[in-house]
């Protein structure tokens, strides 16, 4: 058998062994970030986890080594493989983030949120108003245009209100605050979903943007900042308000209480 003809048996059989794997990686991680495996608890050994998931010793252990670089498990002698202090976890990463907030979110994951949006946004917001390309324009326009004609509801609106936000995040010509565009678009995801319980008429939140995308088309960085913290704090009352709607734990946490819903949404 040529090389040639071995490789195309194999590929068919390592791609599936690659999906089998990504499979085991999603379901280990949700279960930790869920608090089903607990932080100090010793994972099931490998042939346990081989066995579970129909999958080699060897594609269970690269996903431990996947895992391990997301900052959610550590390997101990003669303990085994350890979840880690949940502190510890790779927050940025864009997987444990999507995991994170696929479970029912509460009011303490709703604060953390609207926290590094506060120390994110507005500022980045500023610079691009006093920096912004026609490109970063663009984008932003496009993005208000499909909110603005989209269900509220809808994941199409929800969508394009991640593409406005991120666009901000990546029109700062700034690499460092760029990085934070995945991470940043799968939190706003999960949080618009709530907020869209609340904010569900169009008025209560597209007004918010135009105010938003005027200002840095107008080159204002002052008034940019106003108008985006005011969208965070509306945006965060109705999060919450959602969280009460869907019957979650709303139970306050560390930063700023809740505003009132008369100012201006996300």
């Amino acid at each position: 058998m040529s090389g040639q003809q071995h490789r195309r048996i194999r590929k068919p059989a390592y791609r599936q062994m690659r999906q089998k794997t990504g499979g085991a990686t999603e379901e280990i991680g949700r279960r930790i970030v869920s608090g089903q495996f607990q932080p100090g608890s010793v994972l099931p050994t490998t042939d346990v986890l081989a066995t579970e998931f129909s999958v080699s010793r060897l594609a269970i252990r690269e996903t431990m080594k996947t895992l391990a670089g997301k900052g959610l498990i550590s390997a101990r002698p003669r303990r085994g493989t350890v979840v880690r202090p949940r502190a510890e976890w790779n927050r940025f990463d864009p997987d444990v983030l999507r995991w994170h907030s696929d479970e029912r979110p509460n009011a303490a994951y709703i604060r953390s949120v609207f926290e590094i949006r506060r120390l994110i946004e507005p500022p980045a917001a500023a610079l691009v108003a006093e920096r912004a390309t026609q490109d970063t324009i663009s984008a932003m326009e496009v993005a208000f245009q499909r909110m603005a004609e989209s269900d509220p509801a809808s994941p199409e609106s929800i969508d394009a209100d991640v593409a406005f936000h991120s666009a901000i995040l990546s029109g700062t010509g700034n690499d460092f605050i760029a990085a934070f565009t995945p991470v940043m678009a799968a939190a706003l995801s999960s949080t618009f979903r709530i907020q869209r319980d609340v904010a569900r008429d169009r008025e209560h939140f597209i007004p918010s943007h135009k105010l938003i995308l005027d200002a840095i088309k107008s080159g204002d960085a002052g008034r940019t900042r106003e108008v985006y913290m005011k969208l965070l704090r509306t945006a965060e009352d109705d999060a919450i308000t959602g969280l009460q709607k869907r019957g979650a734990d709303t139970v306050q946490t560390v930063g700023d209480p809740p505003t009132s819903n008369t100012e201006l949404d996300t």
